[in-house]
């Protein structure tokens, strides 16, 4: 029988040449897509989708829902419009490579406060002038001043490693100190606390850490922001179930004196870490995509009625509440003295003119809280302290500490490096650079990493089926 032409039957190969048709030309959109992500084009439209989808949440789900925090929406379409190419702008300029592991600090600062700090002050702040408008341009450009260190070649600093053991030594004998510490001051706890009891705890661990030793504070801040993340890293790095098991553990056990969230989603910040570090060359726009579809669906599960947890966590918490804490501190300091680090490294040379410190004030002044400890982010408190000045001066110091770190981390494995800095960084969108630095552990995160041996990320060639399936999630 004669062949005609659109004929299935197997011999003339119709169903297979359909299929691979088919099937090359899913390659090509595939193909396409990672072109588009890797280049300026696509970064620029995820971040602007970012934003878009923020305004829309903030509006329809957090003033509703929240405004009694603070969250309004006051602002005029003009002031808005600004706040937005305001948050866009960067975009034009930012790493879509990883090239440096101090870029996920720079990421993380432009999706946790630059984004927020642009919008939520310009929408809830009862002044609506340009002060706001001003303020937030101020932020772009330091933002802009860090962002040069990437175009400054690395300081050839020498390099001093250690031996494997010894670095595993140090690690360990670095946990035992630090827990000791901690259980002679809170005891041994290990359980789960539930979300409606979590600033109860949070206020009794507030009173006990500050009859505490110095000491412990640091014990908690480094084990738990630097120490059990890196240990997790190398778990994951190395395929070292043990590694993993014990850093998870570590954190839950400081979870359960402190707890703060964060600690409970470490291990998850790694893996999206390693899954936006999979292809080094759309690193930017994976780490902001992923980012944004975690932050639309926790919005879309408290449209459709199942859960307000999710977006109470990722939505106001993590995004929009440290843009609102931006606000407030710029709002409260414009008006009232700078505090000039007096209570903090200034405190013996100068009279501080507050009764307590900055978090503490501001939580007591919009939250009618005396006990609310109302962190901010590094511009934040900088401005606090200083003013436009103090701006300035602690984004050249934020700039030269990261291009330090890149240096000290030139012969590192950078999916290690970088995830040995996610936690510090995190850190830096709720704190001040000096707590980041000191008590939150970015100094010790980069003297560990400027220690560091190879052979404690060499990955082996057998692993455990556990780790291999962490791996994969990360390669998805």
């Amino acid at each position: 029988m004669p062949l005609v032409a659109g004929d299935t039957s197997p011999k003339s190969g119709g169903v297979f040449n359909n299929v691979t048709t088919a099937s090359t030309m899913r390659i090509r959109d595939v193909s396409y897509v990672r072109s588009f992500l890797r280049s300026r084009a696509g970064l620029v439209t995820v971040c602007t989708l970012y934003i878009g989808i923020f305004v829309i949440l903030y509006e329809q789900l957090v003033v509703p829902v929240w405004g009694y925090q603070g969250f309004h929406s006051r602002t005029t379409l003009g002031h808005a419009a600004v706040g937005w190419i305001l948050a866009a702008i960067p975009s034009l300029w930012m790493p879509t490579r990883l090239e440096r592991p101090s870029q996920v600090v720079y990421w993380m600062l432009y999706m946790l406060v630059l984004v927020p700090a642009c919008l939520v002050p310009i929408y809830a702040l009862d002044d609506q002038s340009r002060g706001p408008l001003l303020f937030a341009t101020s932020l772009v450009i330091a933002f802009a001043l860090v962002g040069t260190i990437y175009r400054f070649p690395l300081l050839p600093l020498p390099h001093m490693r250690v031996h494997s053991y010894e670095f595993k030594i140090a690690l360990l004998l670095l946990s035992i100190c630090s827990y000791a510490l901690i259980v002679s001051s809170f005891g041994f706890q290990f359980h789960y606390i539930a979300f409606n009891d979590t600033y109860i705890v949070r206020a009794q661990f507030q009173n006990s850490i500050d009859q505490a030793p110095m000491l412990v504070g640091y014990a908690i801040g480094w084990q738990a922001w630097v120490v059990n993340p890196l240990i997790m890293a190398i778990g994951l790095r190395s395929r070292r179930t043990s590694w993993i098991v014990a850093g998870v553990i570590g954190e839950y056990a400081i979870y359960s004196i402190t707890a703060f969230r964060s600690m409970l989603f470490s291990a998850g910040l790694l893996l999206y870490l390693l899954w936006a570090m999979r292809s080094y060359r759309a690193f930017g726009a994976r780490l902001i995509s992923m980012w944004t579809a975690l932050f639309a669906g926790a919005g879309a599960l408290q449209l459709v009625g199942y859960s307000i947890i999710p977006e109470s966590l990722l939505g106001v918490r993590m995004t929009a509440l440290p843009g609102l804490l931006t606000g407030y501190y710029y709002e409260y300091f414009s008006s009232h003295p700078k505090t000039h680090l007096g209570h903090s490294i200034f405190r013996f040379f100068l009279d501080y003119p507050y009764a307590v410190e900055p978090p503490y004030l501001i939580g007591a002044t919009y939250f009618h809280s005396p006990s609310n400890d109302a962190n901010a982010n590094v511009w934040a408190d900088a401005y606090a302290n200083f003013g436009y000045l103090g701006i300035i001066a602690f984004t050249l110091l934020l700039a030269v500490l990261l291009w330090i770190y890149d240096s000290m981390a030139a012969e590192c494995d950078i999916r290690l490096a970088t995830l040995a800095m996610a936690l510090p960084a995190f850190s830096l969108a709720n704190g001040a650079l000096l707590t980041s630095l000191l008590t939150n552990g970015m100094g010790l995160a980069m003297m560990l990493v400027y220690l560091m041996p190879r052979a404690v990320y060499e990955e082996s060639r057998d692993g455990p089926a556990l780790v291999r399936a962490a791996r994969a999630i990360s390669r998805a």
